[in-house]
């Protein structure tokens, strides 16, 4: 038998959906495991205005369980007659057994006294009220009402509620309102109840689906029936809707029966910036934009609105009074930004605080402007510079137009825009992208220029927060600072250029004024490293390898990832395992003696092994001096091989050699022997005892 629970509320938003129903699955499967009721499965869905869950083949009743109750002290079962004492007994009585099958355990505080309870399953039937009432006032919102006497705060008015178990009613009542088995149609088709006759969520789905005005209950079938309409209304024009994921998600938590509406808008609107109406579509006023097979934007949208009317006409002009009106709008900010241009925006900046104690905005683009000229110097792009000039000195400057203040998830695209209507092209892509990569894994600046730009401006905001102990904390980041430093990162792997983490920061911090107070920046590598540790693993390097890179901070992203991709190929091999073992220990008896010398003097070997092991450490360093010193995994990987000579030799010397010997004079020898040993190994770049 199933269980059916129906929440009916008034609209939720959209972004309350996901939540509630993964809350109402874990919170139904936490519930039920307390109450030992087994279940198959259980489903959540629904929409705005119903939350449903589903228990498949609940059983009809409780677990039974056996659990040991404990007791008094032992020494109180019973008294020197041989009789059970009144607490023994006591405590019987209360635990439902005879005295007689009372126990005494041993335990780490003596002996106690211990009764065996039989705890027998009570009827699912009798939980349920409970369980359904649990369910309900148990999901959390982000934003709570309070409508009624009771005070529960929800994130919209309870309206209704159904529990059914089977096709029997389960009653139950929260904040005045008492279950039975009536659903309700559409919000805009009256309040006339539709009675579920059994909790299965199929045929309540069908039900729904069946009504005059369906109800797509069911989340995917929404979405499917959403697409389907929507694809369906842009070719009968003979184009395409631009479905934008975001937008089908959110389309398909505001609406029951999602049904498209199309129309057009005068062609004059085209020529603002593409970008512009689609995101005053999309984000504003939720409607699809039209696109021909180029992707190029046609004078239609594609509107969605809840269930079907017979006043189709004039929902069609409603939406498109809202849209021309927002896109006016658009021209009104677009054609003022035209008119003030990026220089002035340039100059509001001074207004505009960066962050407190670091200055405005102005002064941080000054700073990423000169982060990004010394970029061009260090990595040999030179022949940016200018473009690279620009582009970095005006990067934020959009953010003081009419546009961006309107519409902030522009920001960078109009600073293009803008720049390539006033005849600075080359620099418009940079500005354009500078805020690429917008995830942890989109694309990147497209050029190169463009990466030099937005690397500048990356590492600047990482350095500034932390400068004034801005730092990320468990999942806190208002200021996306790991997104900043994946970023970052990225662009440096990918981009291959020759600069060093440590260079560019020491180089920002330059930048900052010399008096301002630093509270964190001593915790930026180690934040650095834990992205680029995840960088790595999403190029398919393995966890771990990185802390083998002891100067990973000091180097190129590129070497980094080089010496990285050497040793996974080389710590697989025996040979250079057990070279890996023994350098451990290397560094372990070093590091426990203080000042040892770097001179070893051959007259004072007493053993065989030490001999062997000195004649290796020649032969290694003469391989390593004829080796190419080349920073590609090649190169490292020639480094790392030659190392394995000292297999034997270190296996052979730690077996036949007492390192610590009496002799003064011997002990420190065989000391500077390990410590050449390990200047050898610190030749291949790496550390490999920290692998």
């Amino acid at each position: 038998m199933n269980a059916l629970l129906e929440i009916g509320v008034e609209h939720l938003p959209a972004r309350f959906m996901k939540p509630a129903l993964a809350q109402l699955e874990k919170l139904a499967a936490d519930l039920l495991t307390e109450k030992r009721i087994s279940y198959e499965r259980i489903n959540a869905f629904g929409t705005y205005r119903r939350l449903v869950v589903e228990i498949v083949n609940i059983a009809d009743k409780s677990a039974d369980v056996q659990k040991e109750v404990k007791g008094p002290p032992a020494k109180l079962l019973k008294d020197a007659n041989g009789n059970f004492t009144p607490q023994s007994a006591g405590f019987a009585q209360k635990n439902g057994i005879a005295p007689e099958k009372l126990t005494v355990v041993e335990t780490d505080k003596g002996p106690f006294i211990y009764a065996k309870v039989k705890i027998k399953g009570e009827k699912t039937a009798k939980l349920l009220p409970e369980i359904f009432t649990r369910l309900v006032t148990g999901l959390e919102f982000a934003k709570n009402m309070i409508w009624e006497e009771s005070g529960l705060r929800y994130g919209r008015p309870i309206r209704s509620l159904i529990g059914l178990y089977g096709n029997k009613v389960i009653k139950f009542t929260v904040a005045g309102v008492t279950s039975n088995r009536n659903t309700y149609p559409l919000s805009s088709f009256g309040r006339k109840p539709i009675k579920v006759a059994t909790a299965d969520a199929k045929v309540y789905a069908e039900l729904l689906r069946n009504q005059p005005q369906p109800v797509l209950v069911i989340p995917q079938e929404r979405k499917d029936a959403l697409i389907k309409t929507v694809s369906n209304e842009a070719k009968v024009r003979g184009y395409q809707a631009d479905l934008d994921e975001s937008l089908v998600e959110e389309t398909v938590w505001f609406t029951e029966h999602p049904v498209a509406v199309s129309g057009d808008f005068e062609i004059k609107f085209l020529t603002l910036p593409k970008e512009l109406i689609t995101t005053v579509l999309k984000k504003q006023i939720k409607m699809f934009p039209v696109l021909n097979n180029k992707g190029e934007l046609q004078p239609y949208f594609i509107a969605v609105r809840d269930g079907i009317s017979v006043n189709q006409n004039e929902v069609q002009g409603g939406f498109k009074k809202v849209m021309s009106a927002r896109l006016s709008d658009a021209v009104f900010f677009f054609e003022n930004d035209k008119k003030e241009g990026l220089e002035i925006f340039k100059n509001k900046l001074k207004n505009i605080s960066f962050l407190e104690g670091l200055g405005s905005m102005y002064e941080k683009s000054q700073r990423t402007q000169q982060l990004a000229l010394w970029l061009c110097e260090k990595t040999n792009q030179t022949a940016l510079k200018d473009t690279v000039d620009y582009a970095a000195s005006h990067a934020y400057a959009d953010l003081a137009s009419h546009v961006v203040y309107e519409f902030p998830e522009l920001q960078g695209y109009m600073g293009g825009q803008y720049a390539a209507l006033e005849g600075h092209k080359d620099a418009a892509k940079a500005m354009e992208e500078f805020y690429y990569p917008l995830t942890s894994t989109s694309v990147l600046p497209s050029d190169k220029a463009g990466q030099l730009v937005s690397l500048a401006g990356k590492i600047d905001t990482l350095v500034g927060n932390f400068l004034i102990g801005q730092i990320p904390t468990g999942s806190e980041d208002p200021f996306a600072l790991r997104r900043q430093a994946f970023g970052a990162v990225r662009i440096l792997l990918e981009g291959a250029f020759p600069v060093s983490l440590k260079e560019l920061v020491e180089k920002s911090l330059s930048l900052y004024p010399a008096q301002t107070a630093d509270k964190g920046t001593k915790e930026l590598p180690a934040f650095l490293k834990a992205r680029v540790a995840l960088v790595l693993e999403q190029r398919g390097h393995q966890p771990g390898v990185l802390d083998g890179v002891s100067d990973w901070y000091e180097m190129p992203l590129t070497q980094v990832e080089a010496l990285v991709s050497a040793l996974e190929t080389v710590k697989t091999d025996a040979a250079f395992a057990a070279v890996l073992e023994a350098a451990k220990r290397v560094n372990n008896i070093l590091k426990k003696a203080d000042g040892v010398s770097a001179q070893i003097d051959v007259s004072r070997f007493e053993l065989p092994a030490e001999k062997m092991l000195f004649e290796t450490v020649q032969q290694v360093e003469k391989q390593m001096a004829a080796l190419p010193q080349t920073t590609d995994k090649n190169g490292y990987l020639s480094r790392l091989k030659t190392c394995t000579a000292f297999q034997a030799p270190l296996e052979t010397f730690f077996k036949e050699v007492m390192v610590n010997a009496e002799d003064v004079a011997v002990r420190n020898n065989r000391l500077a022997l390990l410590a050449r040993v390990r200047t050898c190994l610190a030749q291949t770049g790496a550390d490999i005892t920290r692998l």
